[in-house]
């Protein structure tokens, strides 16, 4: 499998040479054309074309190499390109016995172009368009050609008229033509087409730059001023209901309670500690832990009624928002405006080069648009135009060199099956790295919680089972999972808040809060009064205690969920940007930061095994020597335990970033898209913007081999990009198998 990676994606991007073909159609016409020679087989004709071929070879009259070995016929596929010029197909399916001659075409160009694929044709001329308004001559017209001298040299020119303007003068098209032979168009588009691909780039530049920046800050300025409105709207809902927000006395009343039931917990555990003894009496562990819960009720309710909770956003205020905004928005627009005048000029002097490339066959010349058949080609549209027949070694490898660099550095385009991938490679480089950063720390937390703290019984054995069980799930519904949770509940939940639906209101919120607080209390109950004594075997009453401890955790855990889910205090992030008109989700769609999560779920089990394995392997020994010199369980955890499990886990965490790196059915639910408008990074605040959707390497092989329009033109691209992904994968575990390399030599003397 490498190796056949290897090889086809290697050779994709050499340069192939162009052959004019000399052959017979079905219609028994000549036909020439030009082509590349793509590839060779045989194939199973119709029952007529059968028959004649039969009777080719019994008058002797078949080419040779017409057919194989076995006696079957043979076929050759040239890529023809050329698809805005009428060509029905740009490749080609040419039985061998049909081609009366083959010969390499030294002066065909091979041209790799913006839009509309390659062109295969001759290079005839390289001219100058622009469009003037000119005075006519005596006869009230001007001439259709003319000849200038122009830099010192005599040019045919080409006039046409467009249109007659108000003051009598008429607009011309006029094109000077500075090359009009081959060999000299060759010479002017060497020298002229790296100053047309740099003015191309330069617009390309304003247009996602400085223009980009503009429009942006246009968006802002208006979700400022709808974040005005929303707050004046509800600041209107809170006169109308006759809410107040606390008075600064009564605020710092409450924090002053707040503080002494903080303090009074503490001296309560402090005095309720027994003489000689290291631990705290029930009775003061329940009343500390009462304690703590009013004081963290008194920090809440102090933190969301605040004497400056309530809005405010006066007329007045409001007004002054607006024409804030409306200044801004004008500073704004004059720039945008000056932008544009800046873009129109270069777009002019960047449409006046252009090229003349003909088609062999029909004559038609590559145009500038399929709908502008007689508007040549514009030279900057020209990614790259190379002679296959008349390159050297040094040549090819060029044009090998260029490829693969545009390929790595480049932009998609042409619905993905030409141009490059850096989109794609960031993308995943950036997925990869967040889903370790996310699974890496949850499943050492909960191996270790597994090992070190959890008491080994029936319940961990159903843990275990169920993580091992979850390793074998299939990785799409993991995806539905993540579009579900990750995108329509947390993300809706992060940009608007609570649902309206779920609002329970003011007072019903802190009434089931506090049944929150209540339920978790008698948990805690539960928990001191039914723990039997050191060295005591818990009876029956006391096991069924500590069960209904666990069930009311449970309960508690599930009503502090439900009060995060339901609270009135949360509005959103993006609330301005996700409620009304032209509502937008941020985070409530697929995005780069739900599809590391979706994938960290995925490989969870994955680091869990690895790291609960590679602490089993810490000798017990070292432990027991940790504990011998007084150290605690945490110091012999951090201290002794992880440094030594490191390498199983990154051991862990190398199977995780193999695994996910690969990962497409999820992605394809929680964030990936076939082409991305903007990386998932830029130099806007904040940098990294993990709400975007993004373009990965694994979905892009499957897009570009079985959803492309043109399968044959995206056969080596798909060897190319599993190449990269291969690589990509490969330099990402060398990397952590480097340092878990470091790690295994420098506890060589120990675990290892």
């Amino acid at each position: 499998l490498l190796s056949m990676a290897v090889y086809q994606g290697m050779r994709s991007f050499w340069p192939r040479p162009i052959d004019r073909v000399t052959m017979t159609n079905e219609s028994g016409q000549t036909e020439e054309f030009l082509g590349l020679p793509m590839r060779t087989e045989t194939y199973t004709p119709p029952e007529r074309e059968r028959l004649l071929i039969e009777g080719l070879s019994e008058a002797g009259e078949l080419p040779e190499g017409a057919l194989d070995e076995d006696g079957r016929p043979m076929r050759r596929l040239y890529r023809l390109g050329n698809r805005d010029v009428g060509s029905e197909e740009p490749f080609r399916w040419v039985p061998l016995y049909r081609i009366d001659s083959v010969e390499r075409a030294p002066d065909a160009v091979f041209v790799e172009r913006q839009a509309w694929g390659p062109f295969v044709g001759t290079l005839e001329g390289v001219l100058i368009q622009e469009t003037v308004d000119v005075a006519p001559d005596a006869s009230g017209d001007v001439p259709a050609e003319v000849t200038e001298l122009i830099d010192g040299i005599e040019r045919r020119v080409e006039q046409e008229v467009l249109a007659e303007n108000a003051d009598g003068t008429l607009n011309v098209r006029r094109r000077i033509h500075i090359a009009e032979t081959p060999e000299e168009a060759w010479d002017a588009f060497e020298q002229l087409h790296p100053g047309a691909v740099k003015l191309r780039k330069r617009i390309k530049g304003i247009e996602r730059g400085p223009l980009g920046r503009k429009n942006s800050s246009l968006e802002r300025q208006r979700l400022r001023e709808k974040a005005a409105h929303l707050q004046h709207d509800r600041m209107q809902q809170w006169e109308k209901e006759g809410r107040t927000a606390l008075s600064v006395p009564i605020w710092i009343l409450i924090l002053a309670l707040t503080a002494g039931a903080f303090f009074g917990a503490s001296v309560v555990r402090r005095r309720g500690r027994a003489p000689g003894s290291l631990g705290v009496s029930r009775d003061a562990s329940l009343l500390s832990s009462v304690l703590m819960f009013i004081g963290l009720a008194g920090i809440l309710f102090a933190g969301l009624e605040h004497p400056w909770s309530a809005p405010h956003m006066p007329d007045d205020r409001l007004d002054g928002v607006i024409e804030s905004v409306e200044a801004e928005r004008v500073a704004t627009n004059q720039a945008i405006e000056e932008i544009e005048a800046q873009l129109r000029d270069l777009k002019a002097e960047n449409d006046k080069l252009r090229v003349i490339i003909r088609e062999h066959a029909s004559g038609m010349m590559a145009p500038l648009r399929q709908t502008q058949p007689d508007e040549p080609l514009r030279m900057s549209d020209v990614v790259r135009m190379f002679k296959p027949g008349d390159l050297s070694l040094g040549g090819r490898l060029g044009v090998y060199g260029s490829r693969w660099w545009e390929f790595v550095s480049g932009s998609p385009r042409e619905a993905n099956t030409e141009g490059g991938i850096f989109p794609v490679i960031f993308g995943t480089v950036l997925l990869t790295l967040l889903l370790s950063i996310a699974v890496v720390p949850l499943g050492v937390i909960a191996a270790l919680y597994m090992r070190e703290y959890a008491k080994q019984g029936l319940l961990i054995s159903i843990v275990r089972i169920s993580v091992n069980n979850l390793a074998g799930v299939p990785s799409i519904v993991y995806g539905v999972f993540g579009l579900g949770f990750f995108c329509y509940a947390m993300g809706k939940y992060v940009d608007t808040g609570p649902s309206t639906e779920l609002e329970l209101g003011i007072p019903k919120w802190w009434l089931f809060l506090g049944l929150t607080f209540f339920i978790a209390l008698m948990a805690i109950m539960c928990g001191l009064y039914t723990r039997p004594r050191p060295g005591a075997m818990a009876t029956k009453g006391q096991r069924w205690g500590m069960a209904l401890g666990g069930w009311l955790w449970a309960f508690a855990v599930i009503g502090a969920l439900y009060v995060i889910a339901t609270t009135p205090y949360f509005n959103g992030f993006f609330e301005a940007k996700g409620t009304g008109e032209n509502a937008a989700p941020t985070f409530g769609d697929k995005g780069l930061l739900w599809s590391s999560l979706t994938l960290a779920l995925l490989t969870l089990p994955v680091v869990i095994v690895a790291t609960e394995e590679a602490i089993a392997a810490v000798p017990r020994t070292m432990r027991e020597g940790s504990y011998g010199c007084g150290a605690s369980h945490w110091q012999t955890i951090r201290r002794i335990v992880l440094p030594r499990a490191m390498p199983g886990i990154m051991t862990g965490m190398i199977l995780a970033m193999a695994r996910g790196a690969g990962e497409v059915a999820p992605l394809m639910l929680v964030g990936v898209v076939k082409q991305a408008g903007k990386l998932p990074f830029s130099g806007e605040f904040p940098f990294v913007h993990l709400e975007r959707s993004f373009m990965h390497l694994g979905f892009h092989i499957y897009d570009v081999g079985f959803q492309s329009p043109d399968s044959e033109a995206a056969k080596p691209l798909v060897w190319t990009t599993t190449l990269l992904l291969i690589l990509i994968v490969l330099t990402l575990n060398i990397a952590a198998i480097r340092i878990r390399a470091g790690l295994r030599k420098k506890f060589v003397g120990g675990a290892f």
